[in-house]
């Protein structure tokens, strides 16, 4: 508990340090008037789902893929040792009906129903993997350790249909976050080298000690301050999002080992990133990590929402979508462009925000 206390604190006293200076930006893609709330319901339950945290897409079918679960929700009955721990789900949404004209709520159908894990379904990041029609995702499990709970990640493979793949499940590092599918290799990022107080000390002094594993479990690069969010670009190259130095990092593979080959700086600490189809890394980010801090660990106010758009051939950043009070959605975590609009998610938010392109 003294070690949770500490990290929190760090948190905030990095968060305020955060905010101290703010980037000078032009206008946003999507205007406020272009976006609006939309519900996202489980299909089978009928209930409205909280914690949209993360996408994966196949475009080519109109299908995104939405990891959800209630974190806020899943901590507090760890914390007070309850006799069960909430479970989340993995949905698919149906592209189309997310920018039908007017819609206020979509269908979220499950693709597994809870239960199904050992330990429970809660999946974090997420990624498809289109060679094997697979969705892979790091499930936050929770087993009994004592009286209470204690939280093992792991990667967890199902069918994009939703049949559970049959395989063993795959052990990831105590702090993993997101997960890449590539033709050659599945990563994962983690977000700390250490698993108890240990990690605030690493935010303290800055120390870049996170970053990814391959399939095998080998560090591969660890020099990122909160590795958090990859996506792979359209030449090959895997890109992580650095929250704590507010940076998108591009990695090569060179001789079983990733390489940073270039770097962008961005308005905000970047949490998950998709790709847009012109190629540009679409990212969300965190312009206040103090308010983020607070909204997400103790539900105490708003916190802004931001995307933009990075070039990686010109280093350009365009901001998609701001909102700066965080009223019309707050914590956006993810987001994804296509043709139609943008779409985003949010780790404390309901639903989901979508904006439509005009012209």
């Amino acid at each position: 508990m003294q070690g949770r206390r500490l990290k929190f604190l760090v948190v905030l006293g990095l968060g305020a340090l955060s905010a101290c200076g703010r980037a000078q930006m032009g206008p946003s893609q999507y205007s406020n008037a272009q976006c609006r709330r939309v519900a996202l319901v489980d299909a089978v339950t009928g209930v409205g789902l909280v914690g949209a945290e993360d996408f994966a897409i196949e475009a080519s079918a109109g299908r995104l893929f939405v990891s959800v679960y209630d974190r806020r929700g899943v901590e507090r009955a760890a914390r007070k040792r309850n006799r069960t721990i909430p479970e989340g789900g993995v949905y698919e949404v149906s592209l189309p009906d997310i920018f039908a004209n007017e819609a206020t709520s979509v269908k979220a159908r499950p693709l597994i129903a809870p239960g199904e894990i050992a330990g429970g379904l809660r999946p974090h990041g997420i990624s498809y993997d289109p060679e094997n029609s697979e969705l892979v995702f790091v499930n936050r499990a929770y087993q009994r350790s004592g009286r209470g709970w204690k939280m093992e990640p792991h990667l967890q493979r199902i069918g994009a249909g939703g049949a559970l793949v049959v395989a063993e499940k795959d052990s990831v590092p105590c702090n993993a976050n997101d997960v890449l599918a590539t033709p050659r290799e599945t990563y994962t990022s983690f977000d700390h080298r250490a698993c108890n107080w240990l990690a605030g000390v690493e935010d303290v002094f800055g120390l870049k000690r996170s970053g990814v594993i391959d399939d095998s479990g080998a560090r591969v690069f660890e020099r990122a301050a909160f590795a958090n969010g990859l996506v792979r670009t359209l030449s090959g190259e895997i890109v992580v999002a650095a929250t704590r130095e507010r940076a998108l990092i591009f990695l090569g593979e060179r001789a079983g080992a990733l390489e940073e080959t270039a770097r962008i700086k961005l308005p905000g600490g970047p949490d998950n990133l998709t790709l847009a189809e012109d190629g540009g890394v679409v990212a969300a980010v965190h312009p206040s990590m103090l308010r983020l801090a607070l909204n997400r660990k103790l539900g105490i106010g708003k916190a802004p929402s931001r995307i933009v758009k990075a070039n990686q051939k010109t280093g350009v950043v365009q901001i998609l979508f701001d909102d700066p009070s965080g009223k019309m959605f707050s914590a956006a975590t993810v987001a994804i462009q296509t043709p139609d609009g943008m779409v985003a998610g949010s780790v404390t938010d309901e639903g989901l925000l979508a904006c439509r392109a005009v012209g």
